[in-house]
Order: C-alpha cells, then sequence, then structure tokens
C-alpha cells in the first residue's frame, strides 16, 4: 500500500515539472485621439438703453472669439424680462399705472414682440448671432398705442441668454 501511495506521489510530482509551452497572440489595437477646447468669448451688451418715439440701434460686440467649431455660432437671445408674464413692455409711474409695449428688430429682420392678443412671444427668440469676432446691431422700439402719457420715464429690462449652439 505505501508502494501505491509513493508511485501516485511520484508521478503526480513528476506531472509538475513537465515544462508548459505557452501560446501568444499578437493583438493590435487602433487608437484615435481627437483634442477639441470648450469655445471662449466675451459678448458685451449695453448695460442700458434709452429711446424715444422712433426707437434707437444697440450695438451688441463679440471679442475674442475662439475654438469654435465649424457649424457653431454664439446666440444672443431673450431669456426673460421685467414685466409681468415676461411682456416686453417698459412701465412708468403714473397714476393710474401705465405701460408701453416695445418691439425689437433682430439683426436678421425678425420682428420680436410680445402680444396677448396674438400670443406672440419673446422669450427664446435670437436678437444677434456671431460666428467671430464683430459687433451686431438690433433694434428697439416702443409701440405707441393704447394709453400712454408723454414726459414720463416708462422703465423696464431685459434678461439676455448668450449660448454656444449649432448652425440651423
Amino acid at each position: 500500500m505505501k508502494k501505491k501511495v509513493f508511485a501516485v506521489l511520484l508521478a503526480a510530482i513528476s506531472c509538475l515539472a513537465v515544462p508548459v509551452t505557452a501560446i501568444a497572440e499578437e493583438a493590435e489595437q487602433a487608437i484615435t485621439v481627437n483634442l477639441t477646447a470648450d469655445p471662449t468669448y466675451t459678448v458685451t451688451i449695453p448695460a442700458s438703453v434709452s429711446m424715444d418715439k422712433e426707437g434707437t440701434a444697440v450695438e451688441v460686440v463679440a471679442e475674442d472669439v475662439e475654438n469654435l467649431q465649424e457649424g457653431q455660432k454664439i446666440s444672443v437671445t431673450i431669456a426673460g424680462t421685467s414685466g409681468y408674464n415676461d411682456q416686453m413692455v417698459v412701465e412708468a409711474k403714473t397714476t393710474p399705472r401705465t405701460s408701453l409695449r416695445y418691439q425689437i428688430i433682430s439683426d436678421a429682420g425678425e420682428l420680436i414682440e410680445t402680444n396677448a392678443s396674438t400670443g406672440a412671444v419673446g422669450v427664446g427668440k435670437e436678437v444677434v448671432s456671431f460666428t467671430g469676432d464683430g459687433a451686431k446691431q438690433y433694434q428697439i422700439k416702443p409701440v405707441l398705442a393704447g394709453r400712454f402719457e408723454y414726459g414720463v420715464d416708462y422703465t423696464g429690462s431685459i434678461t439676455f441668454g448668450i449660448e454656444v449652439v449649432d448652425v440651423q
């Protein structure tokens, strides 16, 4: 019995000593690297404007535009206004309180306004856009209709959204 166990143990040890040949294969991996940088730019919009009954031109400037990809633009849109429900109105401190609607004509010639009777909204509309450094103008003018007063200041504000978007 001891001989059988010794023979099995010797057989097991000799199997461990047998050299094993490893078969290796080569594999190739393709690597592609495309480094891109985020666009950088400075857009300057006047902090305030004054208009008369004929309206006024407002200049918007884009500077230091870099890394804008092909097919992209910097879009300046109306994000909101100080008017109730984002209406494009300015108000005077009169008794009774009076308001005056205004319109924007974009650099592309689009008439932008809010009008409850027609359902027109200004929020989200593009005012100007840029694909590089430059200056563009939009027009802002009052809508002289309904009740308004001369010789008083009408005030309000617009909030602009500025972002890089794909050219449509």
